[in-house]
């Protein structure tokens, strides 16, 4: 299992529950992101809010537009859990927590660059293939000896 820290963002973009919805409309568009969490003074995830929200939504500060309904993960969730969590829950995004508090955020563009970038590569025939959770045997010589490794994009 992988877990999430290893590919999550670190450097968050957040908002406040005060933030001006125009601020937060010029946030998602200068930083070219679809969303991001909306963080109580004591730095807890009280909302998530997306250029949807910005421009469905009346109000004039996050809290008024965020969603309150946060779906998080640990830090130590597999990359694979949290793939499925979020096709599942058809959410974009989820913060990434450590006892309460917000230590990254995982897209589905962070799923998407690893599975791209990375392969289950067979120690024994050198058979390699692409995926979220490392294989239980090589589809090629039934080896176990599998290992995680960089690929080199597009092979």
């Amino acid at each position: 299992m992988i877990p999430v820290k290893e590919v999550m963002t670190r450097n968050v973009i957040t908002f406040k529950e005060d933030t001006p919805v125009e601020e937060i409309a010029q946030t998602l568009t200068s930083k070219h992101i679809t969303g991001a969490p909306v963080v109580a003074g004591d730095g807890l995830v009280v909302g998530i809010v997306s250029e949807v929200d910005v421009f469905t939504k009346k109000g004039s500060l996050a809290r008024d537009i965020m969603s309150p309904h946060v779906i998080t993960v640990t830090e130590d969730t597999g990359i694979d859990e949290a793939a499925r969590l979020m096709a599942g829950e058809r959410i974009r995004r989820v913060p990434v927590i450590k006892r309460g508090k917000m230590v990254g955020l995982l897209s589905r563009s962070d799923v998407l660059d690893f599975f791209a970038k990375t392969r289950w590569t067979c120690n024994v025939c050198g058979r390699w293939e692409r995926g979220l959770e490392r294989p239980e045997r090589c589809f090629s010589c039934s080896s176990t000896d599998i290992h995680l490794e960089r690929a080199d994009p597009g092979h």
